[in-house]
């Protein structure tokens, strides 16, 4: 999925499965610095359980 500056920006922090937040890091797509792509997730809360967004992804 291919997201613009505003879209990334609310793409940031999402709910991590493990019941805290997390934040999703975006890459800007080769070619095209005005579009973004999901590169990872990063939970930041210290619990038991898989990190990973609790969000589906977004459809554009």
């Amino acid at each position: 999925m291919v997201l613009d500056r505003a879209r990334r920006d609310a793409d940031r922090v999402v709910l991590c499965r493990c019941g805290g937040a997390g934040r999703v890091i975006h890459e800007p797509v080769p070619g095209d610095p005005d579009h973004y792509v999901r590169a990872g997730f990063t939970c930041t809360w210290d619990r038991p359980g898989p990190h990973e967004p609790l969000l589906a992804p977004r459809r554009s």
